[in-house]
């Protein structure tokens, strides 16, 4: 993976060092937390690529529950629960599902509540006759009282598949004991590891690795990663730059259809680790080259509050590529602020660079803005009041 900035991103030399420099600290706490190698800080998620006893368990639980009829893994998450799960297998797989038909096994992402959708999951495992091997069911909540997840599974759960249940949650939470009354097996989540930061944990490992995706290989670009805390120190320090010179929205433009999921799991990164106390900067997906033809009059010609990350790789076709290098030249002539990054390749391994780089980006732009980067207040005030509305009947 290669970060470039340097003469498009509008930010000086000099400014990202004066930000190394105010980041100096704050790099030597990282490295710290990644020799500690455990799970008592919050950036703890650093450490989630070197667990070996989180891969074992894991891979033991997927011995256990996929069999060779697997069809259909329905993951019932929402937010950090499944916008990682889902953007892997988007970029693997997913995008092409309707291509493919008979590629199996599938992954149906049980993220809303809405009920004709729900009610045509249903059908799906209702109607094809399926035979509970044929299923299996990763119920998925951080806090354990999610309530679209809760309600989406009692949706989808009927006895038959009281064998084909597997449960990611805190170790403490109401769904976990829950899942241990009712004999599911469950695979915990570190505490101090929020939802958004998950996509390296049970989270993310346990439904790529059932539906096929090499896990391995995803943690070892995560590792690759970790050991480079200079790149994300960069991107960071762009970003925030910009943003303080009136770049308030960070248009993330991928180049590859396949990769839209990960900019909605950046989107929800980004938005809920730096929207707080009147900040933040605003997060927006592109894809090229489709959103050209209904955006890209805005980009080049609106207001100019933005600064955009152009993630390719370096597999492009012909025509694509030419795209981008024209979209590239035409922001600098508009003096557009921009950095490229370019994956090696569409696999597990380049993703999950690409995750962790992502997430120790977003720690260092929480320090730069003075925020806490790992908490939610606001979003569990809305939570709290939908759960009172629901408890009213």
């Amino acid at each position: 993976m290669k970060l470039l900035y340097k003469d498009i991103s509008l930010v000086s030399e000099e400014k990202i060092a004066k930000y190394r420099e105010k980041l100096a600290g704050y790099l030597d706490h990282l490295c710290e937390v990644s020799l500690r190698n455990n799970y008592d800080d919050p950036e703890s998620s650093l450490n989630l690529p070197f667990d070996e006893s989180l891969l074992k368990s894991v891979r033991d639980l997927k011995e256990k529950m996929v069999t060779p009829q697997l069809k259909y893994i329905i993951d019932i998450g929402i937010g950090g629960s499944s916008l990682g799960t889902k953007a892997v297998y988007d970029a693997l797989f997913g995008t092409f599902d309707i291509l493919l038909p008979k590629r199996y096994p599938k992954m149906i992402f049980a993220d809303t509540v809405d009920p004709e959708f729900m009610g045509k999951l249903f059908h799906l495992l209702k109607s094809e006759n399926l035979v509970p091997e044929e299923v299996l069911l990763c119920v998925i909540s951080k806090s354990g009282v999610t309530t679209e997840t809760l309600a989406d599974f009692e949706t989808v759960f009927s006895p038959d598949l009281a064998s084909r249940v597997a449960v990611i949650t805190d170790s403490d939470s109401k769904l976990f004991l829950s899942a241990r009354e009712r004999s599911f097996p469950v695979l915990p989540i570190p505490k101090l590891v929020g939802g958004r930061f998950s996509i390296l944990s049970a989270v993310g490992l346990f439904p790529l690795c059932a539906c096929g995706v090499d896990i391995s290989a995803l943690i070892d670009g995560a590792k690759a990663s970790r050991a480079d805390l200079e790149t994300p120190l960069i991107s960071a320090a762009v970003l925030y730059e910009n943003w303080c010179t009136g770049k308030i929205i960070n248009n993330n433009f991928f180049f590859h259809p396949e990769l839209e999921s990960i900019g909605k799991w950046y989107r929800q990164l980004m938005g809920e680790s730096l929207g707080k106390k009147g900040l933040g900067i605003i997060p927006v997906v592109s894809v090229g080259s489709t959103d050209l033809h209904s955006m890209g009059q805005l980009y080049l010609g609106g207001q100019n509050n933005e600064t955009t990350t152009f993630v390719s790789t370096q597999e492009m076709g012909k025509i694509m590529g030419a795209i981008l290098s024209g979209v590239k030249i035409a922001y600098q002539k508009h003096n557009l602020p921009f950095i490229e990054v370019v994956l090696d390749d569409l696999t597990p391994k380049s993703l999950g660079e690409f995750f962790q780089f992502k997430m120790i980006e977003m720690m260092y732009l929480g320090q730069l803005m003075e925020v806490n980067t790992f908490d939610q207040p606001n979003v569990e005030s809305y939570k709290i009041e939908t759960r009172e509305i629901l408890s009213k009947g």
